[in-house]
């Protein structure tokens, strides 16, 4: 199929409005009750004018990147179909987006196997409706007859309805005033069956419920059936495998216990002012949680720690894992096999290290962490790095002031292993009272596994600051953490049990320091001269640096739970 019948199709399937709300006749009861994943958008029209006039959106159209883009046959083609439809209907884009989708957009899909989706686009003018179709029709008819394709569009009936083919498997109807379209027949005629039968997703507690909780404003909204995908048996394996990995369940435990609980999951996004809000939410809270819940939640009365923003910050976060109390309720989170490896683990690691195991390093460390990455400004080594990497550093607070001190054992036992392969050097410093270990790597030890001279981005070092642990990529980055550290007098604690967040500021300083090789690829893509380029460079790096922050924060309340990711870009 040609770029100008894929166009076609594609004007076909996502013409779309500004309404005030869903009318009574909604895309809803083409979707069926068989749906696993439902995607909504009430106010099509509305969503396309926010991203259209949003100032990132506008100026980004101005990169030579994306102008190159618009200039390309491809584009242009479709800016010649859309023109043509608006001359033979006689209305504007905007107009016929209110006529084709004013009623609103849905995807219906089932995702596990043997799947199939349904995209259903609810008219508010029928009768133009039907025009905008019978021509996006004859136009896929005329293309395919210009490519001598061996694909027809071919008209019948199911039921009641008149339905057509186009291809192997596209099917289409046109029914009270609505384009429902099926990526196969078997979804098509689920979806005719459910209007008929009025027995679709809206009859579904579990559907209206969350229909109930979203919010009213919503530029779109989505729904995942999870009580249907636990019937997969590939999902529920996938559960099952997963509350076996000690580590997925570190990582991952939280959410698959909502998995395994949850009957439904919900997300929408909401515009706020200048600012966009992702809101993910399940009805099901700590209340009936596993065990894993004393690893990964706090207690009433705790909470996890503000964000630490060095200098150059990229991304900072704050969570709470008691890994304590993995080892003291491993049997009931991981199950007895699992916790025998673990306990065997903890034996070998004990052996390795001269008494210090798994279990002792668990219970003295606390349960509050903070991970942040950042780019660092010092170059310790004469040697550049290939590819420049930013620096990290995990801070934990302790239980048991032992925890320092066995770290500064087991680094020092790793430091003198890799000694061997990197000639590590070791310094000590004194910086505020801290004592600081760094360890920085020779310049003369030729390392065959790394070409590039990765290694020359870090300078391991560790260090402890009053009741918090630090582990740093970097001495700079051990130093500026101590000074935070030290000015934190008695952090306020946030009841979420993670946040993040992301800084467009920070990945700009980190992009400043591959210039060159940007550069290099920008006059060679784009066939620029080396001012241009530079020139080009800046403005996409100043255009990056409007991105402002996203943050993410997970929320476990007693009867439901909410993921929120936020959006704050820098508005001129």
């Amino acid at each position: 199929m040609s770029m100008r019948s894929l166009a076609a199709v594609v004007c076909f399937c996502t013409l779309s409005p500004l309404v005030s709300a869903q009318p009574a006749k909604g895309p809803l009861r083409f979707i069926s009750a068989e749906a696993e994943w439902v995607v909504t958008v009430d106010e099509p029209r509305h969503l396309l004018t926010t991203v259209e006039q949003h100032p990132l959106f506008v100026d980004v159209q101005k990169l030579a990147g994306v102008r190159d883009f618009y200039d390309t046959t491809s584009f242009q083609q479709l800016l010649q179909l859309v023109s043509y439809f608006e001359k033979q209907l006689g209305k504007g884009r905007d107009g016929l987006l209110d006529d084709v989708a004013g009623g609103g957009i849905v995807l219906g899909a089932k995702v596990t196997k043997p799947g199939g989706a349904v995209l259903v686009l609810q008219s508010r003018d029928p009768k133009q409706m039907q025009r905008f179709a019978d021509l996006a029709l004859d136009v896929i008819k005329q293309e395919l007859e210009r490519q001598e394709s061996k694909d027809r569009i071919i008209r019948g009936k199911y039921r009641k309805f008149d339905v057509g083919q186009i291809g192997p498997k596209l099917r289409f109807a046109f029914v009270d005033g609505a384009i429902v379209i099926g990526s196969e027949e078997k979804a098509l005629k689920a979806a005719l069956d459910s209007f008929a039968d009025k027995k679709g997703v809206l009859t579904l507690p579990s559907f209206m419920e969350a229909q109930r909780e979203r919010p009213a404003k919503a530029l779109a909204w989505t729904w995942l059936n999870v009580e249907r995908l636990r019937a997969n048996e590939e999902f529920q394996n996938g559960l099952n495998a997963s509350a076996l990995d000690p580590l997925q369940q570190v990582l991952f435990g939280g959410f698959t216990d909502l998995l395994r609980r949850a009957p439904y999951v919900s997300g929408a996004l909401v515009r706020e002012g200048e600012n966009f809000r992702i809101q993910i939410q399940a009805p099901r809270g700590r209340e009936g949680m596993s065990a894993l819940s004393h690893v990964i939640l706090p207690p009433a009365g705790d909470g996890t720690l503000p964000l630490l923003t060095p200098p150059r910050v990229v991304s900072s976060s704050s969570y709470y894992l008691d890994l304590g109390q993995l080892w003291e309720k491993r049997l009931d989170i991981l199950g007895e096999k699992n916790a025998k490896g673990l306990e065997e683990g903890d034996r070998n690691v004990e052996k390795l290290l001269g008494g210090i195991g798994l279990a002792k390093l668990f219970r003295a460390m606390g349960p509050h962490q903070r991970l942040v990455f950042a780019q660092q400004k010092e170059q310790p080594y004469k040697v550049r790095p290939g590819f420049p990497f930013p620096s990290f550093a995990l801070v934990v607070d302790m239980r048991d002031p032992s925890f320092a001190k066995d770290m500064n054992g087991v680094l020092k036992a790793g430091a003198l292993a890799s000694t061997f392969v990197f000639g590590l050097q070791l310094e000590e410093q004194t910086y505020k009272d801290c004592e600081i270990v760094t360890y920085y790597f020779s310049e003369t030890k030729k390392v065959d596994n790394d070409m590039q001279n990765i290694r020359y981005n870090f300078s391991p070092s560790y260090v402890t600051v009053g009741n918090y642990y630090v582990m740093s990529a970097t001495a700079e980055l051990a130093r500026d953490l101590v000074d935070l550290l030290l000015a934190e007098k008695k952090p306020a604690l946030s009841k979420a049990s993670m946040q993040t967040q992301l800084y467009a500021d920070g990945f700009v300083d980190v992009a400043r320091l591959g210039e060159d090789a940007a550069l290099t690829q920008l006059i060679l893509s784009q066939a620029l001269a080396p001012k241009e380029a530079k020139a080009e460079y800046n403005a996409i790096l100043n255009w990056t640096q409007r991105l402002g922050t996203l943050s993410l924060e997970s929320n476990y309340r007693p009867n439901d739970f909410r993921y929120d990711i936020l959006w704050r870009p820098k508005v001129k």
